[in-house]
């Protein structure tokens, strides 16, 4: 890849801070029976609102990606509760804050049928549904990391639907792009100047012979309509390609990994959707001075990243055992709940905006 000549460092725009909250409601198994992980409720986030939205626009949020909690909104085919979204929405625009909805964070209601033939036009019908409510809303992640969902719901049976190996893999990928690209249109059917975001992760893939990069990708790319053109993907369905990044083993130069994406989809904008979790032995503030460093690099090497987001802002809790805190956010909880700075991610953030990496908040 040609890439453009390094930028003056101080000519570059500073980049907008959004943050994501942790929001993640899949089924897993647990004592013999089904147990769903709902990080909204383990985090409180569900009974602090607005208390958490005001944490957001003190350490400068531009905006923030919050749950649109479709096991709850959409609780029986063709029926939808609005007691969860009419509040969100209504407090971030109260906080002035930008706000993207994940429509689908690897959960589902019960009711649904996953791999049915129906399951897209019941997504794309929930998807509508909250377009046509909330016409102040612009951006919309549609689904939050569907390459994960595929492998721990497909590959290794870890997650409802508890599909197993190769063949559960496929079934679940191309059965998942099918709904992202389903409710991607229904979306612009009534809001024809939404912007779709689709964070996926992205990661480091040399001498991964299980996930190489093609493999990382397969799920942008249909629903690109790149490839597997029967299941009707288009550009249309993707505005901006989010990149997730968590620690890797081998620890790779990230700019590198935002050099190789814009090569691969030099038609999108790209955003760092999510990181945190740095290897052992590093401290958070680390983590995001290395991240931060390495995105100003990519930047300098021409590949504009017009927003950088710490995820989650509020610690979540563990995926395996929900009872085990994990500290990753820039607020990590009391036992009771309550918010407290974490690491000194605070203080690394108001740097990053006074040394001009990060852009100021507009009151």
């Amino acid at each position: 890849m040609k890439t453009k000549p390094p930028a003056d460092p101080f000519s570059l725009p500073p980049m907008e801070f959004w943050a994501f909250l942790e929001n993640s409601d899949f089924q897993r198994r647990r004592g013999g029976g089904l147990y769903r992980q709902d990080e909204v409720r383990l985090i409180q986030h569900d009974t602090r609102l607005d208390e958490d939205y005001t944490l957001m626009v003190s350490i400068g949020c531009v905006g923030i990606r919050d749950a649109a909690r479709w096991y709850i909104t959409h609780p029986a085919p063709h029926r939808f509760d609005w007691g969860w979204l009419d509040p969100v929405v209504a407090s971030a625009e109260r906080h002035g804050l930008r706000l993207y909805l994940d429509l689908w964070h690897y959960g589902y209601p019960d009711w649904l049928d996953l791999l049915a033939d129906d399951a897209p036009a019941h997504f794309a019908e929930f998807a509508a549904a909250i377009a046509a409510r909330y016409p102040s809303l612009q951006d919309y992640c549609v689904c939050n990391e569907p390459t994960l969902m595929v492998e721990m719901g497909g590959h290794h049976g870890r997650w409802c639907p508890f599909l197993r190996g190769k063949t559960g893999e496929d079934r679940l990928r191309a059965q998942v792009c099918r709904m992202i690209i389903a409710a991607s249109r229904a979306i612009l059917a009534i809001r024809p100047q939404a912007r779709l975001i689709l964070p996926d992760p992205w990661h480091a893939t040399e001498g991964n012979r299980a996930r190489p990069e093609d493999v990382q990708a397969r799920v942008l790319d249909t629903v690109l309509g790149r490839r597997d053109p029967e299941l009707g993907g288009g550009g249309d369905c993707i505005h901006v390609i989010g990149l997730n990044h968590y620690r890797d083993t081998t620890l790779p130069p990230f700019h590198r990994l935002l050099l190789k994406a814009k090569e691969r989809w030099s038609d999108k904008p790209l955003w760092l959707t999510e990181t945190s979790g740095p290897p052992q032995g590093w401290r958070q503030n680390e983590w995001f001075w290395w991240m931060l460093s390495e995105v100003m690099l990519a930047r300098l090497m021409g590949v504009a990243i017009p927003v950088f987001t710490w995820a989650p802002v509020i610690s979540m809790f563990d995926w395996v055992d929900e009872r085990k805190h994990l500290r990753n956010g820039v607020w990590k909880l009391t036992p009771e709940g309550e918010r407290r700075p974490n690491d000194h991610l605070i203080e690394a953030l108001a740097l990053a905006r006074e040394y001009g990496y990060l852009r100021q908040r507009l009151s």
